[in-house]
């Protein structure tokens, strides 16, 4: 299978790398010319859990044309880029192309139902943790489960051939009836350890050994599951017992939020806390954890930015 990934983050490269070793053509897409470069000469590195580094070299370029000739485009670039990375799209692929979403946050499907056919859509989420150590340089540091479904409650055969390829590559991946549910049961899992691990600057275990962190958490979660439901989502898995089961798998990493903050980045908080307390506000719905982080994640945000 030919398959571009757009944007070639932690996520991205983790995907990436593990596509090409098990025999597809990838091709990442990526903005920035500094990875492009990097990538070029010094191939997509990956450090596995084992300890085992991996070297690969894959076609990289800043942007898709018709003539890559995809057969499924996986969009991994950060939630607050979505639009960037969608409005090109629409002149780089062939209609019937799928447009598999593996991204943080919510909203990602809205914006991209605004420029490509919704039949091309998928939407996925994942739960493998990877951390970024340079352009095209990732080490995995958690094994987790990828998800991925149809918009709608069915399935399809695209779907089965993409989780076969994911299998082959090493992911654990189900194919989803529900997959907003899931989508809304990640976002609402990131949004109690990523704000969290970015203020305090601990990787994802520190929430399970600080009681104070811990509670802030739990907090959090019982927020988003209550405007989730308020919202008419059928939430699965359940988010308290996939926030235990992430934080233990993925102990040491340190999550993408926290990355962002110490690379005095941009972040995903109002993708993600943000959105929820949005929603929350709309539906009559009392979310004060979540506007707390998402206020103090934007304050830390502009403080690094002067």
């Amino acid at each position: 299978m030919r398959i571009a990934i757009v944007g070639a983050g932690a996520i991205g490269c983790l995907f990436g790398i593990r596509l090409h070793n098990s025999g597809n053509c990838v091709i990442l897409v990526h903005h920035d010319n500094r990875t492009i470069a990097s990538i070029r000469k010094r191939g997509v590195r990956l450090r596995e859990l084992s300890g085992t580094n991996i070297r690969a070299h894959i076609e990289v370029k800043r942007s898709l044309s018709k003539k890559d000739d995809a057969d499924l485009v996986l969009l991994t670039v950060k939630a607050y880029d979505t639009e960037a990375a969608a409005i090109p799209l629409r002149k780089s692929i062939r209609s019937n192309v799928p447009v598999l979403s593996l991204q943080n946050g919510l909203g990602n499907i809205e914006t991209l139902r605004r420029y490509l056919p919704t039949e091309a859509l998928l939407a996925g989420t994942t739960t493998e943790a990877a951390l970024q150590r340079g352009p095209g340089q990732v080490t995995h540091t958690g094994k987790g489960m990828t998800w991925i479904g149809e918009l709608g409650r069915e399935t399809s055969k695209r779907c089965g051939v993409i989780k076969n390829a994911f299998r082959k590559a090493g992911f654990r991946t189900q194919a989803s009836r529900n997959i907003e549910g899931v989508v809304w049961s990640k976002a609402i899992v990131n949004s109690a350890i990523n704000p969290l691990t970015a203020l305090a600057r601990v990787p994802n275990g520190e929430l399970l050994r600080i009681p104070h962190l811990r509670a802030i958490s739990n907090e959090t979660v019982s927020e988003g599951s209550a405007v989730a439901r308020a919202h008419g989502v059928s939430l699965s898995p359940d988010p308290s017992s996939m926030l235990l089961q992430v934080l233990a798998s993925t102990r040491k990493n340190r999550s993408s939020m926290l990355q962002d903050i110490e690379a005095g980045k941009r972040t995903e908080i109002r993708q993600l806390n943000g959105w929820i307390d949005s929603l929350a506000r709309k539906l009559g719905v009392d979310a004060p954890y979540n506007r707390m982080l998402t206020e103090l994640v934007l304050g830390l945000e502009q403080y690094q930015s002067q």
